[in-house]
């Protein structure tokens, strides 16, 4: 077994993060969990998790948002040599897109039409808001209660992150996602490839 530690931007991604793991059949234990709130924590701290990594694994996932490509962003965060125990993933373009790809669960989830949904949700240009428009469409008003905006000043819904870790825990169906998503089709074979050295 591996002990690892987490860090990640918000909720959502936590969750994303140790559903992954779980898939690993006991491979990883998770050890610490370090939220960033965001990531400018991830990205100020990143040099200090890289060298923790040499004494425990450390996984780190972030989202692309505005950054062009992952290679853009890598050379914006990374001007050192990375611990081959430091595990630094890109959610193209954030980790909403990974659900994105579970058409079929996220569908059934939402009760929304999957005709409704990107066949390439990597190259939305805004995931978030098209999970969050696709709730619109829901025909379950909780859904829409918990995910939609309820006023012009809010971003999500007041219950967003915890219906969508209620999605990820009961339906999300990773193999089913990769088949969409790139970035997390690379992550997973990162961490399958992965072996303390």
């Amino acid at each position: 077994m591996i002990y690892i530690n987490l860090i990640y931007e918000d909720d959502l991604s936590e969750m994303v993060m140790v559903h992954i793991l779980n898939q690993f059949n006991n491979k990883f234990h998770i050890a610490n969990s370090y939220p960033g709130h965001g990531f400018g924590y991830l990205k100020t701290n990143i040099r200090g998790f890289n060298q923790a990594s040499s004494i425990i694994p450390h996984f780190m996932l972030t989202d692309l948002d505005n950054y062009i490509c992952p290679t853009e962003l890598i050379n914006d965060w990374i001007n050192f040599t990375v611990n081959p125990n430091f595990i630094f993933r890109i959610a193209v373009k954030e980790v909403e897109s990974w659900l994105l790809a579970d058409i079929e669960g996220l569908s059934e989830f939402l009760r929304v039409s999957p005709n409704n949904f990107p066949l390439q949700p990597e190259i939305e240009i805004d995931p978030k808001n098209k999970l969050i428009q696709l709730a619109r469409r829901s025909r379950l008003r909780k859904i829409r209660e918990d995910i939609v905006p309820i006023n012009d000043n809010a971003t999500i819904g007041p219950n967003y992150n915890g219906c969508l870790i209620e999605f990820i825990v009961k339906k999300w169906d990773i193999q089913k996602a990769m088949q969409r998503s790139s970035s997390l089709l690379s992550a997973i074979n990162k961490l399958n490839q992965f072996t303390i050295p």
